[in-house]
């Protein structure tokens, strides 16, 4: 009963990643207009020992967007990327507040044993207009930090 509830809390909260994407751009717009911040965290499974079975990840996977849809507000966009990582946009979160955020769910982290399941977890957080000006420049930089650690950058 335990885990059919909280995958129906998760998968309420999470947006189709095409959904998402959408909802991206126009906090982008809306925010360029009006000035305002908009942080975006993503969080990426990275496997740390090659012997982990597929299994592992996708539990690991799982607990993470279950954590995700408790610690972040109702206000704020969670979507997956597939099943190594998550996105959160946190609207009107400056560098200050994205960072709090940040911190909030590596101490989260920290009382899970992902590391013993082989599995880090990377945390990378832009806030507009600070690390990018538009949503094609976000995602250019996005693409670049997965190659830059070797995960490819094509379509997932």
């Amino acid at each position: 009963m335990e885990t059919w509830l909280s995958r129906t809390m998760m998968d309420d909260k999470v947006l189709d990643q095409n959904l998402f994407f959408f909802l991206l751009d126009h906090e982008v717009k809306k925010a360029r207009r009006y000035q305002n911040f908009i942080c975006l965290l993503h969080l990426k499974l990275q496997k740390v020992s090659a012997g982990e079975s597929p299994s592992q990840l996708k539990t690991c996977y799982e607990t993470l967007g279950d954590l995700l849809s408790v610690e972040m507000r109702d206000s704020d966009l969670l979507a997956s990327l597939g099943e190594d990582g998550w996105l959160v946009l946190l609207p009107y979160a400056d560098l200050q507040a994205g960072e709090r955020a940040k911190n909030r769910v590596e101490e989260t982290l920290r009382y899970f044993d992902f590391k013993k399941r082989g599995i880090e977890i990377a945390i990378d957080q832009w806030v507009f207009p600070a690390h990018w000006t538009d949503t094609q420049d976000l995602f250019l930089q996005l693409l670049s930090r997965r190659a830059e650690r070797g995960e490819g950058g094509g379509n997932e």
